[in-house]
């Protein structure tokens, strides 16, 4: 129980319960702190655990830490960890992560309205280089020179936002269905794409989703729902189908197709 006295002796009084509240304060930070970290790592413990009964009892624990990239976990060595999201309305700008990357985002200041792309080595996963198309205002010119210029065995990873189709063209559409997209044929004004293919690729890439621009499932009033796609991006896919043999990944969500 406090009591209080008058005089310096309540001002000092004051001043002890400030310093409690501050210490307190602190104590549960630590607390908090302390779960969190906890929490993180239990995927770690769990599996130290898992082996040190596997093990025999032999007392040896070997940890295995979770590693994830872009969200997607445990990619086999032969491919790429991917994740693409579309733009949202003409609000949130599009994303695009390659191996723990984030390539291109609003906050790196790199994207705009219409199409964002991003292109990379088939074989080291190097970042060739990204650009953006308005397609709203822009002309389709540029985005042909773009799409011709593409060296084979080359991953492209594309995102749209705001609005992707305006200015399309039947030329740009070939160009990206060369690329292994399917979709891009009947992409329309508003829709939310993003598509995963490469150049030399067999076949239609399995890494493509279209949210359609249909105005009573609008999200968002004169845009649908953001689109998205991640997964794992097989390396040198020149010459390679896309859809055989999807690797699928532990704890994370399956891929939207």
């Amino acid at each position: 129980m406090w009591t209080f006295r008058k005089g310096k002796h309540k001002r000092g009084l004051i001043e002890e319960m400030r310093k409690t509240g501050i210490l307190h304060l602190w104590m549960v930070l630590v607390t908090v702190s302390s779960i969190w970290t906890l929490v993180s790592f239990m995927p770690t413990i769990r599996t130290g655990l898992g082996d040190l009964f596997a093990g025999g009892g032999t007392g040896q624990t070997i940890m295995k830490p979770l590693h994830f990239k872009c969200g997607v976990k445990a990619c086999p060595d032969d491919h790429f960890a991917f994740q693409i999201k579309s733009g949202i309305a003409n609000i949130l700008g599009p994303r695009i992560c390659f191996e723990g990357r984030m390539l291109m985002s609003g906050v790196a200041n790199n994207i705009m309205r219409g199409i964002n792309i991003a292109l990379l080595k088939g074989d080291t996963g190097e970042l060739i280089k990204i650009a953006a198309f308005d397609m709203y205002a822009g002309k389709p010119k540029p985005v042909v020179e773009f799409l011709q210029e593409i060296k084979p065995n080359t991953i492209i990873l594309v995102a749209s936002y705001d609005e992707p189709a305006a200015i399309m063209t039947r030329e740009i559409r070939d160009l990206f269905f060369k690329l292994g997209s399917n979709e891009i044929l009947e992409l329309a004004s508003r829709e939310s794409w993003v598509f995963a293919g490469a150049s030399g690729a067999v076949g239609k890439s399995p890494y493509e989703q279209v949210v359609k621009n249909i105005a009573s499932k609008n999200k968002y009033e004169r845009w649908p729902d953001t689109a998205y796609v991640e997964g794992c991006f097989p390396k040198n896919p020149s010459g390679k189908d896309l859809n055989m043999k999807l690797p699928t990944t532990q704890n994370s969500p399956p891929v939207k197709l």
